[in-house]
């Protein structure tokens, strides 16, 4: 998976947040679903006799997987953040023509 990687100096706008936040849930998804498919197998009551390391390899796929839900959630809240953020700015801009609008009477 690319990384996006910027300078430090360069601030993003809260619509680039928005879309490199939104392509690294599609990512995380992905990813979520590939640990789960090899996860599956392991886990299988008809697996029979486990393979050797295959009770550690549940182990880190595990890990991974609460790893990733987390980072989903964490996106989640950034996208909620934005759109609570945008909600506000409208406000504070139909209050500003309103206080304009008193100013003025």
């Amino acid at each position: 998976m690319a990384m996006m990687v910027f300078p430090r100096e360069e601030k993003l706008s809260q619509d680039e947040i928005v879309l490199g936040t939104k392509a690294v849930i599609q990512g995380l998804e992905t990813l979520r679903g590939e640990h789960r498919a090899l996860l599956a197998p392991l886990v299988a009551p008809e697996a029979g006799e486990a393979e050797p390391g295959s009770q550690e390899r549940c182990i880190l796929l595990r890990r991974s997987l609460e790893a990733i839900e987390l980072g989903l959630g964490e996106a989640q809240v950034i996208l909620a953040l934005s759109s609570h953020l945008g909600a506000v700015e409208s406000e504070k801009q139909k209050l500003r023509a309103q206080v304009r609008r008193l100013v003025q009477e």
